[in-house]
């Protein structure tokens, strides 16, 4: 296992690319202009670990262990306590095999408003790459954490899903050997890995949550490759919430199995999804935004309550082949500004308050039962806006803002009265720089905030101009973090 320490000089490289403002930073004076009481910020007790630390540490603040070996049992970490990674960034292949317990789980996350990277280790030519976090642990909730690489080989001469002429590794895998069950992966930022996050069937009950996921993956001859999240389920449920999913070299959710094992249960609610395979440089390769579906039968899958937006002719799908008879889905209450297409066969495939504005397509639209509240065009509408405002169940101090701009107007006036509070100073980020300077500031009165639109332009993935002008948005489409006081 490579050791976990580093010079202090690449420590300060990372986080001197952030601004004290960046969304997911903050200390008792990043909200000072707030005129009502603020929630405290949390007095972190439990295990320590620091880039620096050490195997023998006491692991404590003062003395804190290093990560490899707080994360290799429980003797160091028990259950219902919390493991607090100190700010800093720990280059290495992690694994964890801590568990905890139904009533008493184990947490994993960064001490209270510091930026914590994870880092993977630059591949030696011929050599396949690992995953920067693999998790084989049941009952631990991991938080905050940022996984990314700093390789900017991105262009394989190899065709297939495991080439051995990059330099990049993967981000977060869950469950890929033992039970992983009821883990839950909250609010990670995973950029420029060789895939995003996995989460394989040993990881039943289970749940990724909040996660901002892009330009993960690279291209090759055959096509581009990594997906956002690539995941799998045959017991329990899966649960893919509130994530935000954008560019990348593959898809955005790749639910996919060929032979064993099967896809069943997912619970897709509240993602948004956009232009996913943007990332790679030639023309023509954006992927689906959200795939389910295999060479074997999808059952049970619930799609609620996401949002979509593509320019081309690719979008949600649900199904794979054509020989396979699919058992049961249901669509509720999404907004799709992007292509539906349904494959195979289907039991049952219910679709009810959605709007989909990129067309239908597929052998199996037929199959489809139209249960009322429906909006299914071939193309966008021709002016107006549509914006969703949402807060994250895991962090008081952050919410989301989802903006269709259709009349393209310079600013959006947003009401953020559900998750803002009189008297409440906020700061809001564009998703295409979280870690710079916000683009807008404020305290709230109770009128509405106008954000502006398409001024940032799109980060780029490490070592490739992948992101071209037309893959960006610009005005007419935005998504947004808000960071506040959260007023009590």
């Amino acid at each position: 296992m490579p050791a976990t320490t580093i010079l202090p000089a690449i420590v300060f490289l990372l986080l001197d690319s952030y601004t004290p403002s960046s969304f997911n930073t903050y200390n008792s004076n990043t909200f000072a202009d707030s005129t009502c009481e603020a929630l405290a910020i949390e007095n972190p007790t439990g295990v320590f670990v620091s880039p620096n630390g050490h195997p023998s540490a006491a692991g404590t603040e003062l003395d804190p262990l290093d990560l490899v070996t707080a994360l290799k049992d429980n003797d160091l970490v028990q259950n219902g306590e919390t493991l607090w990674l100190m700010e800093g960034t720990y280059v290495g292949n992690f694994t964890s095999y801590l568990n905890g317990a139904e009533n008493s789980p184990i947490s994993v996350k960064p001490c209270p408003g510091k930026r914590v990277v994870l880092e993977s280790p630059l591949l030696a030519t011929g050599e396949n790459g690992q995953s920067t976090l693999f998790i084989d642990s049941q009952w631990v909730n991991y938080y905050g954490l940022e996984i990314m690489s700093r390789a900017t080989g991105r262009t394989s001469q190899q065709k297939g899903s495991n080439p051995t002429d990059l330099n990049i590794q993967g981000g977060v895998t869950v469950g890929a050997h033992y039970n992983s069950s009821n883990t839950k992966i909250i609010n990670f930022i995973v950029h420029d890995t060789r895939g995003g996050l996995s989460s394989f069937s040993a990881s039943t009950d289970s749940e990724l949550y909040g996660n901002i996921i892009y330009n993960n993956g690279w291209t090759a001859p055959d096509r581009g490759h990594g997906h956002a999240i690539y995941t799998q389920n045959v017991d329990g449920y899966k649960k893919l919430t509130n994530n935000i999913l954008f560019f990348g070299f593959g898809t955005g959710i790749h639910a996919y199995v060929q032979s064993a094992p099967k896809l069943n249960n997912y619970d897709i609610q509240d993602n948004v999804w956009f232009l996913t395979g943007a990332s790679d440089p030639r023309s023509s390769q954006k992927k689906d935004n959200c795939l389910v579906g295999g060479y074997q039968p999808v059952t049970n899958l619930l799609i609620k309550n996401n949002k979509g937006y593509s320019d081309n002719g690719r979008g949600t799908r649900i199904g794979y082949s054509g020989n396979v008879t699919n058992q049961s889905a249901v669509l509720q209450d999404n907004y799709l500004v992007e292509n539906f297409w349904v494959a195979g066969d289907w039991d049952t495939l219910n679709i009810s308050n959605t709007s989909i504005f990129h067309g239908i397509t597929g052998d199996s639209q037929s199959q489809i039962t139209d249960l009322g509240g429906n909006d299914f065009r071939e193309t966008d509408p021709a002016n107006g806006k549509k914006i969703f405002v949402s807060q994250n169940k895991f962090d008081p101090r952050r919410a989301r803002v989802i903006i269709y701009n259709f009349d393209e107007d310079d600013t959006v006036a947003v009401d953020l009265g559900s998750i803002l509070k009189d008297g409440e100073a906020y700061r809001i980020h564009s998703v295409f720089n979280l870690f710079g300077a916000p683009l807008k500031t404020g305290v709230y009165d109770g009128s509405k905030v106008m954000i502006p639109m398409g001024t940032i332009s799109p980060p780029q993935p490490n070592g490739v101009n992948g992101i071209g002008e037309e893959d960006d948005p610009k005005k007419r489409f935005g998504v947004f973090i808000v960071s506040h006081a959260a007023c009590l």
